[in-house]
């Protein structure tokens, strides 16, 4: 996988920065306002999004098959994954100052 999205990173320049403010649309919050854990949801929801848009473009979707609501289906899923959720990381952070 990532071999895939390093060698078509060529081809999409602008995926991550595309991918970020998607996300972050979709969470209606930004990382500065909602927090260390918010961030790194929106961090991990931007990777996943990533992956699936490269793992569609792999196997020829044409962009416009994407639904629209795709940025909304990886931030919940991040936001409703019990692993996540339950990870140290998560229950270290806190949501005070903006993340580094």
């Amino acid at each position: 996988m990532g071999l895939m999205m390093v060698l078509s990173g060529p081809a999409h320049p602008y995926m991550a920065k595309d991918c970020e403010r998607a996300v972050r649309e979709t969470a209606g919050i930004t990382p500065r306002e909602g927090g260390m854990r918010e961030a790194l949801s929106q961090q991990v929801a931007k990777g996943l999004l990533m992956s699936v848009l490269t793992v569609g473009q792999h196997h020829m979707v044409e962009p416009e098959k994407w639904p629209d609501e795709m940025p909304a289906a990886a931030l919940g899923a991040v936001r409703s994954a019990k692993r996540i959720k339950s990870d140290p990381t998560m229950a270290n952070l806190r949501d005070t100052g903006f993340p580094a």
